[in-house]
């Protein structure tokens, strides 16, 4: 019979409970990715499931269910059984704007049994290295609308943009239309935009001292100094703005039992604590950040709230 292993957890605890090492006794777990192969939901996917399968004493099988915008995959994990052998990873806030939005994604986020958070990423601005700016407040001090560059107006990165600059009452102009994240922060470099909001993560190949230093980051979407020198969202009075990430979160199908769900959630847990997934984030430029099921669950009704305000602003730009 196979047990869960769970960091921090007392052993004879877990042994304890028969429904706990009853799960997972049999089949490989299904952990389903809503996108294509190669990007940044399914590299991190397979690199929790190895992980996860050992924590738990189980084979992990990541599943590619690609198509409509995430949704289709989403969508197979809502509609599986709620035993706990399908889990999935969701596009967090991407799904939340369009529930928002009122979009039929043929699921409702507050029906998804939320299982945990396993990383977060955090935006930030950045203008060209060789810019005379050096502060939202330079940044948005002209005459003319400030142009950022993103790849589609329903892109997580263009609702960032959008809302966060409405609050600090920027003007600006979305340019919309480049093929990728990367085109985006290049037109930055060549001057064809002034600005542009992603994931640190991802401006850091362009950075001075993680790169190749044609960007430079003028502000933090974060409550606190994340990079030395540069401003955060509290720094400039606008701490709302820290709301704004790329959450990894895994979620299951509505009605899991909790003993299925304190099993995975620790699961989980072990696997994000393992010297394969730590050592790999690390070279990764991924900040794991984890939490379990009450605490992701909380955080899924507050981002709804949030992003709700702005409905708006979002429909507007559609």
């Amino acid at each position: 019979m196979k047990k869960l292993f769970a960091t921090g957890l007392a052993a004879a605890a877990l042994a304890a409970s028969p429904a706990l090492a009853d799960f997972p006794e049999d089949g490989p777990i299904s952990f389903v990715i809503p996108y294509s192969p190669g990007g940044g939901f399914d590299t991190i996917v397979r690199q929790f499931a190895p992980a996860l399968g050992e924590a738990m004493g189980a084979t992990v099988v990541p599943e590619n269910i690609s198509g409509a915008g995430g949704t289709r995959g989403a969508q197979s994990v809502f509609r599986a059984d709620p035993d706990g052998y399908t889990i999935g990873i969701f596009n967090i806030p991407g799904f939340t704007v369009n529930e928002v939005l009122g979009r039929d994604q043929g699921f409702a986020l507050s029906e998804v049994t939320w299982l945990a958070n396993l990383a977060i990423a955090r935006y930030a601005l950045a203008v060209p290295a060789s810019s005379d700016i050096n502060s939202v407040e330079d940044l948005c001090a002209g005459d003319d609308p400030v142009k950022f560059s993103d790849t589609g107006a329903t892109s997580t990165a263009s609702v960032t943009t959008r809302i966060a600059m409405s609050i600090i009452g920027c003007d600006i102009i979305d340019v919309t239309g480049y093929s990728g994240s990367n085109d985006a922060m290049i037109a930055v470099i060549s001057g064809e935009v002034d600005a542009t909001i992603k994931p640190i993560s991802s401006l850091a190949k362009y950075l001075e001292g993680s790169g190749s230093g044609d960007l430079k980051l003028i502000l933090t979407l974060s409550a606190g100094e994340l990079v030395e020198g540069v401003q955060n969202a509290t720094d400039i009075g606008y701490p709302q703005l820290a709301n704004f990430t790329l959450a990894r979160v895994i979620g299951g199908p509505p009605g899991m039992p909790a003993e299925v769900v304190s099993a995975l959630e620790e699961g989980l847990r072990a696997a994000g604590e393992s010297e394969a997934v730590t050592s790999w984030a690390e070279g990764a430029g991924v900040d794991l950040e984890f939490m379990g099921a009450a605490d992701t669950t909380a955080m899924m009704n507050e981002l709804s709230t949030f992003y709700q305000q702005y409905a708006d602003i979002v429909a507007v730009e559609q």
